[in-house]
């Protein structure tokens, strides 16, 4: 394969920052507790290794592939495959967006279909999936050429019936995503902008793909590795997205029972197209989400066995877990998500022009205090990830104003002042909806405004809840908010992550940010060749957006903070923060083992 057209895009390695990551809480006791391997059945935290050669895992991968141990825990599971089985997890709801495009995250088709290319959940390292190649043909960067699996089969269901998906397939789903299909429904791409410069892709042969570029993309293969990515049969615009028994494509399951807003049922694709010793080949035969709608209520079907994991593990839920589920391995590593606070600048009544309202709001927040309750391990963010070796880090974000514990004070005298200058003295005639979909984030929610009404008394605070993600993902598309307490997932490409939420034509700039300043330094960003080149500019950006009032404020980096139940093989292969195991594209690495 031929990946060294971008040193950005697959030869580089991220350096990884933990920061606030290491063996605390639950997860550091309870490895100590499980780890050894021998007589705790093969449960352990480890760095990586090969499969045992008796256990019937797949034979040709490393476990935890790249793993970092400085950046957390990942547990192996040796235990003997027993192939078959269910796997169950708990979500909120059924009502998910199913147009891969237009998907905020967690869509079903993330399981119908596939992806060109996966990260490496330490490293960010392409590897090849759907495709078997990919290489830029000339040295200007404007021509790339894919190879794609011969005989990847798609389901056998109407209208694909069983039919071989091909070169045509990929071009078209390549230029959807780029909105060169259709300009008026692509303005609901979520992640258009991550496919900047593509003007063609054109089918060969059935196996070959040509891509023609108005501009060199460097991220384009990292955008590919997306967890929302995947590639679609071109009959599935004519299909729909609406009911999600008629979804199709090549994925590793299909969906055989959907009682809307209780329970969906998906089994194995028996024709799929990665052998078992490669990985990412199903090990269960059946995957089932079960609605679930408080967190009391999912933590106990997890410690009954209804479900295989408990993701976001609290504080206050460790000694349950410990006492009362002996079985469990524990992980724990910097997510690729960010809580985040935004203000819709397009709301014509709202006082978020101001850009002093903007910057005290930010300044006044007590980042660790809201987020040390909601699990081990969160890190800070501000402005992009800060796991991208382009971005600020853990400990220099820990040290901006704001974020700094040691001049908190300081920080929130300096914001009281911007805001009595605004006109809102302690907060009087400053009022908004602050809007929030799932549990969590509804958490954030009344603990961040608990926080801003701490500094001004006076402001007028409202949460508004959506249950619906649907809905939500309507409110965002069509800003329907004043302010939103959210959670986004980053693209494992710090460039793309950029355009999509700063640019002024972004595909998640939902908050309707616009700076001829910033879209300016994206231009010149996208064509720059190295890390360095893209650090710098990045930096100026990050720099320059907070001096003057950030429109989205990241509020922390949730951990990867699991426990799954010692009978779950496979978890370790989607371990590290870019192989997004909370995500449904994740579900085809893993099996079950012996309990």
């Amino acid at each position: 394969m031929n990946g060294n057209w971008s040193q950005t895009a697959t030869t580089r390695r991220s350096v990884l920052r933990g920061g606030a990551v290491g063996l605390a809480g639950l997860a550091g006791a309870a490895l100590l507790g499980c780890g050894g391997g021998g007589e705790s059945g093969g449960a352990k935290a480890t760095r990586s290794a090969d499969a045992g050669a008796d256990s019937g895992a797949p034979k040709n991968v490393k476990r935890a592939p790249g793993y970092d141990p400085k950046l957390g825990n990942v547990t192996i599971n040796n235990r003997k495959v027993i192939k078959g089985g269910t796997y169950r997890i708990a979500s909120t709801d059924t009502a998910r967006e199913q147009d891969v495009d237009v998907s905020i995250s967690g869509a079903d088709v993330e399981l119908y279909n596939d992806r060109l290319v996966y990260a490496n959940g330490w490293t960010m390292q392409i590897n090849p999936d759907m495709l078997t190649s990919y290489e830029m043909v000339d040295k200007t960067g404007l021509q790339m050429v894919f190879k794609i699996r011969p005989g990847i089969k798609t389901h056998n269901k109407a209208p694909v019936n069983g039919r071989v998906f091909t070169a045509k397939d990929v071009a078209y789903s390549l230029l959807r995503k780029a909105g060169k299909i259709d300009a008026k429904a692509a303005a609901k791409y979520a992640r258009r902008e991550q496919y900047f410069g593509l003007e063609k892709a054109e089918a060969v042969d059935d196996v070959t793909v040509k891509l023609t570029f108005s501009k060199p993309n460097g991220s384009m293969m990292n955008a590919l590795g997306d967890p929302r990515a995947q590639m679609i049969p071109v009959e599935m615009d004519t299909v729909g997205f609406k009911d999600p028994m008629k979804q199709v494509g090549t994925g590793a399951f299909m969906q055989t029972e959907y009682l809307d807003g209780a329970r969906q049922v998906f089994k194995a694709h028996p024709d799929y197209y990665r052998a078992w010793d490669e990985g990412g080949r199903p090990g269960f035969d059946t995957y089932e989400k079960l609605v679930i709608s408080d967190r009391a209520s999912t933590v106990a079907a997890y410690i009954s066995g209804q479900i295989g994991i408990l993701s976001g593990v609290r504080p206050e839920e460790e000694p349950q877990l410990l006492a009362s589920s002996k079985d469990s391995m524990y992980n724990l590593w910097p997510g690729p998500t960010w809580d985040h606070f935004a203000f819709n600048l397009t709301w014509a009544a709202g006082p978020w022009k101001d850009a002093r309202v903007r910057k005290a709001i930010a300044m006044a927040v007590d980042y660790k205090a809201m987020n040390d309750p909601l699990g081990a391990g969160w890190t800070y963010s501000a402005v992009l990830h800060s796991q991208f070796p382009e971005s600020l880090t853990h400990e220099q974000v820990s040290k901006l104003p704001g974020y700094n514990q040691a001049t908190r004070q300081a920080d929130i005298a300096e914001a009281m002042k911007m805001m009595d200058a605004a006109g809102y003295k302690e907060g009087a005639g400053l009022k908004w909806d602050n809007v929030n979909s799932g549990s969590t984030v509804s958490d954030n929610n009344i603990r961040y405004i608990d926080q801003v009404k701490k500094v001004w008394p006076k402001i007028d605070i409202k949460v508004k809840s959506i249950s619906d993600y649907a809905s939500a993902t309507n409110v965002l598309n069509n800003r329907e908010f004043q302010g939103r307490i959210w959670n986004h997932t980053s693209v494992p490409d710090a460039v793309g992550d950029a355009l999509t939420y700063y640019h002024t034509n972004g595909g998640r700039n939902y908050q309707g940010y616009s700076e001829v300043w910033a879209d300016t330094l994206f231009d010149k960003l996208v064509g720059v060749q190295t890390l360095q080149e893209r650090k710098d500019l990045l930096q100026q950006f990050i720099k320059r957006y907070l001096d003057e009032g950030p429109s989205l404020v990241m509020l922390r980096t949730p951990a990867e903070n699991s426990a799954i139940h010692g009978n779950v093989g496979g978890y370790d292969l989607i371990s590290g923060t870019w192989m997004y195991p909370s995500y449904q594209s994740a579900r085809r690495w893993l099996w079950q083992t012996e309990a």
